[in-house]
């Protein structure tokens, strides 16, 4: 059986949570490099590489444009996002906040992120807000923020999409709005504050939507006709099924990456093992694309098919009583 899966997205996606891992670690444990490439510290800014997981996001859901259009309620829209995005949140922020008290407590050790575990502060990033800056920044686990601001992106993007159903303004009109925010309070309002409008939501509105407006561009010029596939060998099906199980796995890749990175600090402290090592770098990658493909297969996939399943089976009762 062939795989079907597009190669080059998920390879993108691989490559760019791989070079996001090396430059928190270096960011955190300050390694550098005087010859060669440094991810934190060097030319470029690696950080930026998280806008292109929003430009993809974006992009794909030119597609739900028509289906939201066509009746799609909200809840069915957005539930599939949540119980796919939340339960990995909620695992991340528990073992952040386990990992930190350890090692600010027994190993005195000090991170530039966040170092006094806040309960308030932790429900609200497990729930997917605390970067909605609603009253103040309250993100625990840095890096959720991401994750954060992608949810409120899937929020607006429904409601623009419904008020353009209802108003009959053109969607890439009422969709281009976030982006334009976005520049304002990127390059104009650098010092004021918004709910819901820190500079990194401004980040996410402009590359999400911008990725939307894209694929929307896109459709129009060359169509969504899929192209007929040329017969692939097994063993090119077998690496392009690999490549994309480890695509699938790379957001709870990156959720895990800061408490994985914390026991690397902590067993550090306890053995002296040396951190500041393009060894130690590559180590922890390694390890935690493993711990986080382990956990999405095992684990994550199985709590996202028993949630979609309440899910669904709730919506059929609804539908069957009206």
């Amino acid at each position: 059986m062939e795989y079907k899966r597009k190669a080059l997205p998920d390879v993108i996606k691989i490559i760019c949570t791989v070079c996001i891992l090396f430059h928190h670690y270096q960011q955190l444990t300050g390694t550098f490099f005087y010859r060669g490439l440094n991810f934190y510290g060097g030319r470029f800014y690696f950080g930026y590489l998280v806008e292109l997981f929003f430009i993809m996001s974006g992009w794909v859901m030119v597609s739900y444009i028509e289906k939201i259009k066509d009746k799609m309620s909200f809840p069915a829209f957005f539930s599939k996002r949540a119980i796919r995005l939340l339960p990995s949140m909620i695992v991340s922020t528990i073992l952040y906040d386990i990992f930190l008290y350890i090692f600010t407590n027994s190993c005195h050790g000090t991170i530039r992120y966040p170092q006094k575990i806040d309960i308030f502060g932790s429900i609200i990033t497990s729930l997917g807000m605390g970067s909605w800056c609603i009253t103040k920044d309250y993100e625990i686990n840095t890096i959720n923020w991401y994750v954060s601001v992608l949810l409120l992106c899937y929020i607006i993007f429904y409601i623009l999409v419904y008020v353009s159903k209802k108003t009959k303004i053109p969607a890439p009109i009422l969709l281009s709005i976030p982006i334009i925010a976005g520049v304002i309070r990127t390059y104009g309002m650098e010092y004021s504050f918004l709910p819901f409008f820190s500079p990194r939501i401004a980040r996410g509105y402009i590359h999400f939507f911008g990725g939307l407006l894209l694929g929307i561009i896109f459709v129009s010029l060359f169509g969504n006709k899929k192209k007929k596939e040329k017969e692939e060998n097994k063993s090119v099906s077998v690496i392009k099924k690999i490549i994309g199980n480890l695509s699938e796995a790379t957001l709870d890749v990156y959720l895990l990456q800061l408490p994985i990175l914390l026991c690397f600090f902590i067993f550090s402290y306890y053995t002296g093992f040396k951190l500041v090592s393009g060894k130690t770098m590559l180590l922890y990658t390694a390890v935690t694309f493993l711990i986080g493909c382990l956990y999405h297969f095992l684990i994550g996939k199985r709590i996202y098919a028993l949630l979609l399943g309440i899910v669904q089976k709730k919506g059929k009762a609804k539908n069957r009583a009206q």
